[in-house]
């Protein structure tokens, strides 16, 4: 709480050193009724929001990290066989190497730095190797695992189990 707590004496600061100058600005630009009427009203909404917080069942999140941690490994896997060796699949100059180059799949596109391996690019391959499907199947999985599962485990709030967002 100590981050939280810090965040909103730092809110409160400003809102009290800001004050005079702010309500000047609206009453001169005829905006004190949409501030009054409309956004401090849902200023103490959010604030209600921030501070409860939402609620996230950090076992579950734990257990789908491990699931899908074991499924990336199984498509990087395939990935591997398919390709014929190891390469970093995230790196779009080594997987262009083993697409356009290695593969002899028609190049879509390039770019500056070689060949374009977006998902517009790999969409336009599916069908051609079964390579393609599992790259898009582990970049999904892997955007996942790393925005979302790992994303929202590191900002719970140990103390309650809560993410408490700041709007």
């Amino acid at each position: 709480y100590q981050v939280f707590l810090g965040h909103l004496v730092q809110k409160t600061k400003a809102i009290h050193d800001l004050e005079k100058q702010l309500m000047k600005e609206l009453r001169d630009n005829k905006q004190e009724k949409l501030f009054v009427d409309i956004e401090r009203p849902l200023s103490i909404v959010l604030a209600q929001m921030e501070i409860a917080g939402v609620k996230v069942d950090t076992a579950k999140l734990e257990e789908m990290q491990s699931n899908f941690k074991e499924r990336l490994a199984e498509i990087e896997a395939d990935i591997y066989s398919e390709a014929g060796e190891e390469f970093n699949i995230n790196s779009p100059k080594q997987l262009g190497h083993i697409l356009f180059e290695k593969l002899k799949l028609p190049v879509i596109k390039k770019t500056k730095t070689g060949y374009s391996t977006a998902v517009s690019v790999l969409e336009k391959l599916r069908g051609m190797a079964p390579i393609i499907d599992n790259i898009l199947a582990y970049r999904k999985l892997s955007k996942l695992q790393s925005t979302y599962i790992e994303g929202l485990l590191k900002v719970v709030f140990p103390e309650d189990s809560k993410v408490h967002t700041r709007y």
